[in-house]
């Protein structure tokens, strides 16, 4: 046996092998290491934009070339030397008295355009060194490339690369992880390089400039970059250089799958402020602007808030920043007195099977309840509210009307006064097969968001009584103080005519559509109380007291108790129940709500908070589906037919209300003038002002209907359309500037013609003095002016400026008087073409306004029919040659002043009295 040495244990060959094997895999993995170390895609974003950078810097460059060729050179030149052989030539013809000082002027006019033209060449040359420099930064060439290039390369791009993270640091929006403040700092535009870069705009992703440029990121705009950075606005992970890692959220399906394609794109689980999908990126502005009614430039989310208010999503839930609102409904306190039990029945059961258009949700009938014994109990449940009403109700009934009412003559007048800025009658003015496509969810709602204010009267005349129509019109708070529905000033007959007229829009819904009456279902009832009893003592004392109410008792107390567990209070004022707390969850800070705190149960969706959001208002009881719970325990929020654009605009602005604490510094900060405008924003909003008048470019539904009626007077479509402006409530952007704050307080109070041709007449909404006076500051101080202080004068112009002014009135000049009101004397020509009763402008209007309007009256109210006397561009060329010499100012002043004295009484005559 050979002695073991060794030599003998290993082999040498073979060791070497493996040693030069492990180190070619070791060198190898090195360099994959390195190479993936330092392949980002980042990177790839940022050499990419170098090369577009230096395309669009070369053709900025040619462009200054062609801008400073030598045609254009030499152009300049020989004007300079034309204007020097001009000068000194002009200079030898002077007298020789002048002469010196002729020969300072020449010398200063000569250097002056020589300076002025070699300063544009000098411009012209130093914008292309710029540019050149510009170049040699993006796209280096020779030794500076190499150089470069070297920096950028493995291992080395840690000295000074040019390819680098670009990073702000936001110290005072700090992030909230795990209960500890950590500085955000924001490296988006590591790839988004030029985002906060005019020039980019059409350029692709992940290139393109912000969109609002003006408005964001931009360093002369109110979000500058440097200070409110990106992720504040968009979420998403701030420190994140790679495309998944920011978490960033597709806008659409479409997007989804491109994304899952081109990233393998799928939705992170582990990061709880996912980027807000693009659409819904207003959701942020409202953790900075609170206290306003709509934020400037934010449609989405100003949509959004506009649904929760018209809904009341505030009244079950708690919501940061609808606090002290109105109840959405009207009050139960007296129902009797309006309505039938058994239209009330109905109604309770399916509200859209009768009204299609409403905002009252459905309760009954839905997917959770559906199983054995659910139809009678719901239908028990709905006797018992209606039981519970009607017991509870204050006992009002109103006397047989007065008299009789003609339907025609109260069909026009509900077509012309007014009532359509509010209401719609859907049935005569949209097709059947359009009203279907909105039932059914194919089409958007064809009537005006501002006309669905009030409800739509297609089928009242099957719901309310006419003594209750009669009394109701004539005067909406004497049934409920706290409406919104203004007096219209209705004559008794009036009042009668509109309530014949109502009275024959019945429920013209087929049969086979209808919802059947509600029957009574005792079993289902007392199952349904004792299971409520034993909830709260021994189920042999429940039955016992069951046993020993009556039918009416138990029928009633099912009332209370469902009435209770639906929240029906919230939105009613229902007696018994005036201090009872919402029943829903608070929303305040849901958009920061982890997704894996919300119950998906089976619902096949994304695993994400906006799904679960949107799922829920389209159909809030699915995620039932598959759970087995007694009917107590079931979910109980209401469908309210969202259609999709809805529920999407609900779900950003729950994603927006976060528990995220802005500083002061960065949040927008109202002034007092500020709360002044936000102030009478809420009344506009609150008394539907935009359903007449156009207000800050919105409103003025009414003018459709106005055209319509127009039209049924035989003017073709397109007069009608354009008379429609004359026949509508007036723009009421510029009041605050135009009227004086007495006149509008008092007008506010207590209307007055202003227009007496017009048919529309501008409701008395028995405004409080308080919110009278808030609307007067709103206006004063959208438009700047002081209030309540002011100087008004009182003089008349007098002698040559008084013939002046009578002499402009007439017909030889501007005939005022041709469209214009006077007094109780109306003007020639159809009324399409009148104007206001001039009057009334001592009473009415700011001096000073009027000046301005004269002016140049479509500055002050776009698209007015007043004429412009005064050409803006050439005043002096457009004014009266022969009027106080042609001068446009004086004649301006005196106008004014003789417009603003007109019906005060001097010496006991009239100052209009003149003309």
């Amino acid at each position: 046996m050979p002695k073991l040495i060794d030599e003998t244990l290993r082999k040498i060959p073979a060791l070497n092998f493996l040693f030069a094997a492990s180190s070619i895999g070791l060198l190898l993995t090195m360099g994959w290491m390195v190479y993936d170390d330092y392949s980002r895609g980042w990177k790839g974003y940022q050499k990419k934009f170098q090369r577009l950078e230096a395309e669009k810097t070369r053709a900025q460059i040619e462009a200054a070339r062609q801008a400073l060729d030598k045609e254009t050179l030499a152009s300049l030149q020989k004007q300079r030397d034309e204007a020097r052989a001009a000068a000194e030539q002009h200079a030898k013809d002077l007298k020789e008295a002048l002469r010196k000082l002729q020969d300072v002027e020449t010398r200063a006019y000569r250097d002056d355009l020589a300076y002025r033209t070699i300063k544009k060449i000098d411009d012209l040359e130093a914008g292309l060194g710029r540019l050149q420099k510009k170049l040699e930064q993006v796209a280096p060439s020779g030794f500076m490339k190499v150089a470069i290039d070297v920096l950028n390369a493995p291992l080395l791009d840690f000295v000074a690369p040019s390819l680098k993270i670009q990073q702000v640091v936001l110290d005072k929006v700090p992030l909230d992880i795990n209960f500890a403040r950590v500085p955000r700092a924001d490296r988006c535009q590591t790839c988004h390089l030029s985002s906060d870069r005019a020039g980019f705009e059409d350029a692709e992703q992940p290139y393109r400039t912000h969109t609002k440029l003006n408005l964001f990121l931009g360093g002369a705009s109110p979000h500058p970059v440097d200070k409110f950075g990106c992720t504040p606005c968009h979420r998403g992970r701030d420190r994140a250089v790679d495309f998944l890692y920011a978490v960033h959220q597709p806008d659409s399906e479409d997007q989804k799958k491109e994304w899952e394609a081109m990233y393998g794109w799928k939705h992170d689980h582990y990061w709880e402020h996912p980027m807000l999908a693009r659409r819904r990126t207003e959701a942020s502005c409202l953790k900075c602007h609170q206290g306003v009614v709509s934020v400037p430039e934010a449609e989405h989310l100003n949509r959004a808030i506009e649904l929760v208010n018209r809904y009341g999503c505030y009244a079950c839930h708690k919501m940061r920043g609808f606090e002290n609102r109105p109840k959405v409904a009207p009050p139960l306190t007296h129902p009797t007195a309006k309505l039938t039990p058994e239209w009330m029945a109905r109604w309770i059961k399916d509200p859209k099977a009768f009204r299609p258009s409403t905002r009252m949700p459905r309760f009954f009938g839905l997917k959770n309840n559906q199983g054995p014994g659910d139809a009678e109990r719901e239908d028990a449940e709905v006797v018992g509210i209606v039981a519970y009403l009607t017991e509870k109700a204050e006992k009002r009934s109103y006397p047989s009307l007065p008299g009789r009412g003609e339907p025609e003559r109260g069909r026009k007048l509900v077509k012309s006064i007014g009532c359509m800025g509010c209401h719609a009658i859907e049935r005569d003015e949209v097709q059947a097969e359009v009203l279907q496509a909105r039932n059914s969810g194919q089409k958007a709602d064809p009537i005006a968001w501002e006309r669905r204010f009030g409800p739509d009267l297609s089928r009242i005349g099957s719901k309310a009584r006419p003594e209750w129509i009669y009394q109701w019109i004539l005067n909406p708070r004497q049934y409920n103080p706290e409406t919104r529905m203004p007096s219209l000033r209705l004559a008794p007959q009036e009042a009668l005519d509109i309530t014949a007229y109502l009275t024959t829009l019945t429920d013209d819904t087929p049969d086979a559509q209808r919802v059947g009456d509600v029957r009574p279902q005792p079993a289902a009832r007392d199952t349904t109380l004792l299971a409520y009893l034993s909830q709260r003592m021994l189920p042999r004392d429940a039955q016992a007291k069951l046993e020993a109410m009556s039918e009416r008792d138990k029928d009633v107390l099912l009332g209370e108790r469902t009435i209770s567990r639906y929240g029906c209070f919230g939105c009613h004022l229902i007696p018994g129940f005036e201090k009872t707390p919402p029943i829903g969850t608070d929303l305040s800070e849901e958009g920061s709500k982890p997704a894996d705190l919300l119950l998906f149960g089976f619902v096949p969706i994304e695993h994400s908070s906006p799904a679960w959001f949107f799922q829920k208002l389209k159909d809030p009881r699915s995620f039932d589906q598959g759970h087995v719970a007694e009917f107590y325990d079931r979910l109980r929020m209401p469908h309210f037919g969202f259609t999709d654009e809805q529920a999407d605009a609900v779900t950003l602005l729950l994603q927006g209300l976060t528990k995220e604490k802005m500083p002061l510094e960065i949040m927008r900060r109202l002034s007092a003038r500020d709360e002044a405008v936000e102030a009478g924003r809420r009344l506009v909003r609150d008394y539907n002002c935009q359903g007449c008048h156009i207000l800050e470019g919105k409103g003025g539904a009414i003018r459709e209907p106005i055209a319509t009626n127009l039209q049924a007077r035989g003017m073709s479509e397109e007069e009608a359309t354009a008379a429609a402006v004359s026949f509508a409530p007036p723009i009421i952007d510029g009041e605050g500037d135009k009227v004086q704050p007495d006149w509008l307080f008092a007008f506010l109070k207590g209307p007055t013609p202003i227009r007496p041709w017009l048919e529309v007449r501008m409701p008395t909404f028995q405004l409080t003095d308080t919110e009278a006076d808030t609307l007067v500051h709103h206006f004063a101080a959208r438009d700047q002016r002081l209030f309540p202080f002011q100087t008004l004068p009182f003089e008349a112009p007098k002698g040559p400026e008084m013939q002046a002014a009578v002499k402009m009135f007439g017909p030889d000049y501007f005939n005022c008087w041709n469209c214009h009101q006077q007094g109780a004397k109306k003007p020639p020509g159809p009324p399409e073409g009148w104007a206001p009763d001039l009057t009334l402008a001592s009473r009415r209007l700011n001096a000073d306004w009027i000046g301005r309007w004269l002016s140049n009256p479509q500055k002050l109210m776009p698209g007015t029919k007043m004429p412009t006397f005064y050409d803006p561009e050439d005043p002096k060329g457009s004014a009266p040659p022969d009027v106080l010499g042609g001068d446009p100012e004086r004649q301006i002043k005196v106008l004014s002043e003789y417009v603003f004295t007109l019906g005060l009484r001097r010496n006991g005559a009239s100052a209009g009295a003149t003309p």
